[in-house]
C-alpha cells in the first residue's frame, strides 16, 4: 500500500507532531509499507537519511498538491495542522485520494484561531483577523476528509467527520547522559508565547531558598523571549537552548521532575517522555486528557499560581512522594504509549479508509 504523509520534517523543524509523523513513517516502512514524507518548506538540498522517501517541496497548496498526487498515493496522512488545507483537500477530493486528517493541537478543531497580542497595533490587529478567515477557509477542508485520528481523547467529537478515532502520542526511549552539579527541574518546549515560559522563571523566582535548579530547554521561536538567552541575575534559572529528544531524555532521567506551563494544546511529547524516564509531571494548566489527576502522575494546578508552587515544593522536599509518583507514571506511559501502539492505530484507520474508497471506486464504475 502506497501511503503518503504530510507535515513539515523533524529534520527541519523539531517538533511534537514532526516527531510523530518520522516514527509512523519509519514504522509503516518497516511493516512493508510504501511510505513517502511529503515535507513542506523542506530543504531540497538536504539528505535526509531515512529508509522511507521524502520529498521537500515549496508550502502552498499547488506545491503540495502536486507532490502528494505524483506519488499515486493510495490514502494521504495530513498532519500539518490546516496549513494549506483547503486547497489540498479540495484537489485530492477530485482526484478521489482519501485523506485522514490528524490532529495536532486544539487548534486544528477550532473554526477560527489566530496569534493575538495584549497590546496589538492596527497592523498586527489586521494579521489576526487574516488568519482567523484563513482559519475558517482551512476548516472547510474536513467536508473532504475521510477520517479524524485525535492524539487527545478529550477532543473526540470535536470535527464534523463521521469516522474518528483515538491514536496515541509515542517517543523514542534513546538517552543520552547528562550531568547538572544540582538537583533540578526541568521545562520542555519551543520557547514562544503560547508555552509561557515566564512563568516558569516566576516558579523558580519564588523556590529560589530551595536547594534546586530550574533549567529550560527549547529552541528560541519568539523574539519576545531572546532575553532568556541572557538571563544571568537568577542562580537558580538556566536556559540551555535546544536539545535533541535523546538528550531531553537523558536530562529527564537524572531531573526531579518536569514542570510544564504551556497553554492547551495538542499532546505534548514532554510529558510521556517524563512518565516513561519514571519522573513526576506538574502542570500549571493543562493536563492532556485528564491523565495527570486520573492516573495520579504529579500535579494539575488549574492555572492557580499558588497551588502551582506548593505542588512543586512538595514534590523537591519529598523523595519517596516522587519515586512513587514516578514508579507508578513509568509503568503507566509503557503500557500506552509505544511506538507501535500508535502505528497499529494509524494502521487500522488507513485499512477502513481505504476499503472504503475501493468499495465507492468500484459502485461508481
Amino acid at each position: 500500500m502506497n501511503v503518503v504523509i504530510v507535515n513539515r520534517h523533524v529534520d527541519d523543524v523539531l517538533g511534537g507532531s514532526e516527531m510523530q509523523c518520522d516514527n509512523i513513517a519509519s514504522e509503516l516502512f518497516e511493516r512493508g509499507y510504501s511510505v513517502t514524507y511529503v515535507a513542506p518548506a523542506g530543504d531540497i538540498n538536504k539528505n535526509y537519511n531515512r529508509k522511507y522517501s521524502v520529498i521537500p517541496t515549496q508550502s502552498n497548496s499547488r506545491a503540495i498538491s502536486q507532490a502528494i498526487i505524483g506519488q499515486n498515493p493510495d490514502v494521504v496522512y495530513w498532519r500539518l495542522n490546516k496549513h494549506h488545507f483547503y486547497g489540498v483537500a479540495k484537489t485530492l477530493n477530485n482526484k478521489k485520494i482519501p485523506i485522514i486528517f490528524a490532529v495536532s493541537h486544539i487548534d486544528d478543531t477550532r473554526k477560527y484561531n489566530y496569534l493575538s497580542s495584549p497590546k496589538q497595533s492596527y497592523k498586527d490587529a489586521l494579521k489576526a483577523i487574516k488568519q482567523a478567515l484563513t482559519s475558517r477557509l482551512n476548516y472547510l477542508g474536513f467536508k473532504y476528509v475521510s477520517a479524524v485520528t485525535y492524539l487527545n481523547e478529550s477532543y473526540l467529537g470535536s470535527l464534523p467527520v463521521e469516522f474518528e478515532s483515538f491514536v496515541p502520542n509515542s517517543v523514542s526511549e534513546v538517552a543520552e547522559e547528562f550531568f547538572w552539579h544540582r538537583p533540578f527541574i526541568l521545562w520542555v518546549a519551543n520557547i514562544k508565547k503560547a508555552k509561557r515560559p515566564e512563568l516558569f522563571l516566576q516558579l523558580a523566582e519564588k523556590l529560589r531558598d530551595e536547594n534546586v535548579d530550574f533549567l529550560m530547554v527549547g529552541a528560541m521561536m519568539s523574539k519576545l523571549y531572546s532575553w532568556l538567552e541572557d538571563e544571568k541575575e537568577m542562580e537558580n534559572f538556566k536556559y540551555l537552548g535546544p536539545r535533541s529528544v535523546a538528550q531531553v531524555n537523558g536530562m529527564l532521567r537524572s531531573a526531579l521532575m518536569l514542570v510544564h506551563t504551556c497553554e492547551p494544546e495538542g499532546f505534548g511529547n514532554n510529558f510521556i517522555q517524563a512518565w516513561l524516564a519514571g519522573k513526576p509531571t506538574v502542570s500549571l494548566g493543562f493536563d492532556p486528557g485528564g491523565y495527570i489527576e486520573k492516573y495520579h502522575l504529579g500535579g494539575v494546578a488549574h492555572d492557580n499560581a499558588d497551588l502551582f508552587t506548593k505542588q512543586v515544593r512538595d514534590l523537591i522536599r519529598d523523595a519517596n512522594l516522587r519515586s512513587s509518583i514516578g514508579q507508578q507514571a513509568r509503568v503507566f506511559a509503557s503500557s500506552h504509549f509505544s511506538i507501535a501502539n500508535t502505528a497499529d492505530g494509524v494502521v487500522a484507520v488507513i485499512d477502513k479508509v481505504v476499503s472504503k474508497n475501493k468499495l465507492i471506486d468500484r459502485v461508481d464504475s
